[in-house]
């Protein structure tokens, strides 16, 4: 590390850079054969960035000569070497970029400042599940691009410790962390967030992982685990790229060795912690039902988890919530850990896993029911019962329904008449009424008048019930123009008949009886 008065005027000198101009920006990056591409917040971060490492690494020699072409380029006058602070008193920017022509040593040679385990000023909000250890690289930016993609790679070199540690536990990974630049990320915790087109590789293997979360929910996204693309090697140097595109803003990545913290462990510190207990539940709930603007009834309770549809093993809600009904905990902890919503399940409410606390009363009744009962019913007073154990009538004096199949079918007969059901004197007006039936006539055909006509097509009744023989007898009809010497009234004549529009005239006695030749029928 610098000693005092080694790097004087550092402040000074970053804060000139920030007031340059993008070709004097430029220029100072071509005499330190940096790159000068990308907009006048990159070129600043690039020079900046570049000053801190020649401090990190003691090269009082090039940052006297970059300190004074600076003030040149900015035609400003360099101040004598003044008492000013140390850089052991100043702490690193968020971000760090890789410089292309020094050749960078390994990152756990380099001392971390004393802000924790936060990579410099990028902090991540806190997970039950992960706690970070410490980083493995420096944070690197990824820069905007709107139409076109790049890459950034990383390079992890394990020490030795690190390595055994990795060897031998099996909840010590390595995952890399990505957070979008808000413009606050050194002042607040950032959210885990990726590129939404992102690849990423770590030693030439793409890792399998979800890298988007849930859309539209900040903060849903995991880290990426790479611990089995890991060489597990002191001094081996594991290369990490990652590929975007079509990026609205910047991105800022890191690697870091994490403490992984299995659901087990989590239900078993749920387990030992603070419980809801019986007696808060009852209180809670004989002071509702004494409310005199509440009318407190009787409800049901299910003791079967809403996330896994099974019975709840850990019953478990957060203090927040009003409602006593539960969800399992380990069941509720594996979804967080796919996608960290932390949202209750029954209430939609915010939740977090400090707020999370078993209710004992739902646990005492989960140990005195037997597995294969469901719900039960929680009066207002706070007493249960099963719904085997309820009486057979209910609160106002009606009936249960029973499950016998006679009472689930009812067919009622009453007032139903089938289709073939006929009153005895519509029977005999259909006798006494010349009109073709729908059934075919039992007499012969040969006895009909010959017609051009084509004939009716026989209508077939569906609607005839299965009961038919329980059913009166329909009496035969009686046969229509069967009659050879039956005489018939004079019919009125037709126009625009068959005969071409002409008229038809019927004689006033037409025998009937005649044969189908007289009549103009077929035989000709």
């Amino acid at each position: 590390m610098a000693s005092t008065g080694q790097f004087p005027d550092l402040q000074s000198v970053i804060a000139l850079v920030k007031t340059l101009t993008n070709a004097q920006l430029k220029d100072i990056l071509r005499s330190e054969a940096l790159a000068v591409s990308g907009v006048k917040a990159s070129l600043q971060l690039r020079i900046i960035d570049f000053i801190e490492r020649l401090a990190h690494t003691d090269q009082t020699a090039r940052y006297d000569a970059l300190r004074k072409f600076i003030y040149t380029t900015a035609n400003r006058v360099m101040p004598a070497v003044s008492s000013t602070p140390s850089y052991s008193q100043y702490q690193p920017p968020a971000v760090s970029q890789s410089i292309s022509t020094q050749p960078r040593s390994s990152p756990l040679s380099i001392p971390i400042p004393s802000l924790g385990f936060t990579s410099g000023r990028l902090s991540f909000k806190d997970s039950p599940f992960y706690t970070i250890l410490e980083p493995l690289t420096s944070t690197v930016e990824c820069k905007v691009r709107e139409q076109t993609r790049d890459s950034i790679e990383l390079k992890v070199v394990l020490n030795s410790t690190v390595a055994s540690r990795l060897q031998t536990d099996s909840n010590c990974r390595v995952m890399v962390y990505c957070a979008a630049d808000t413009g606050l990320n050194q002042y607040t915790k950032s959210d885990v967030a990726f590129p939404h087109q992102v690849e990423l590789k770590a030693n030439l293997d793409e890792v399998k992982a979800n890298l988007r979360g849930l859309k539209n929910k900040p903060g849903t996204t995991r880290p990426a685990d790479i611990t089995s693309h890991i060489r597990k090697k002191p001094g081996y140097q594991n290369n990490i790229v990652m590929t975007y595109a079509l990026t609205q803003k910047k991105f800022f990545v890191v690697v870091n060795l994490v403490q992984r913290h299995p659901v087990d462990d989590l239900v078993a510190e749920l387990k030992a912690r603070k419980t809801i207990s019986r007696e808060q539940v009852m209180r809670e709930m004989r002071s509702r039902a004494d409310d005199s603007e509440i009318v407190a009834t009787s409800s049901v309770m299910s003791l079967k988890c809403p996330l896994s549809t099974l019975r709840i093993d850990v019953p478990c809600r957060s203090v927040v919530c009003t409602h006593n009904q539960c969800f399992d905990a380990s069941s509720f902890l594996q979804l967080q850990e796919q996608a960290p919503t932390w949202t209750c399940p029954v209430c939609s409410k915010s939740t977090s896993f400090e707020s999370l606390q078993v209710d004992q009363y739902v646990d005492d009744i989960l140990h005195s029911t037997s597995t294969d009962v469901e719900q039960v019913v929680i009066e207002p007073d706070g007493t249960w019962t099963t719904p085997k154990s309820e009486d057979t009538t209910r609160a106002n004096g009606a009936p249960h329904p029973t499950s016998d199949d006679d009472d689930l079918i009812e067919v009622n007969e009453s007032g139903f008449t089938p289709v073939k059901q006929e009153p005895v004197s519509t029977t005999l007006s259909l006798q006494q009424t010349p009109i073709q039936s729908r059934e075919p006539s039992s007499a012969p055909s040969a006895a009909r008048p010959s017609t051009n006509k084509r004939p009716a097509a026989q209508v077939i009744d569906l609607t005839a019930s299965d009961d038919e023989e329980d059913l009166p007898v329909r009496p035969a009809k009686r046969p229509a123009l069967n009659a050879p010497s039956h005489s018939f009234p004079a019919l009125p004549s037709f126009s625009n008949g068959y005969t071409n529009g002409q008229d038809f005239p019927l004689s006033s006695q037409t025998n009937y009886s005649d044969t189908p030749s007289q009549l103009g029928g077929y035989d000709r």
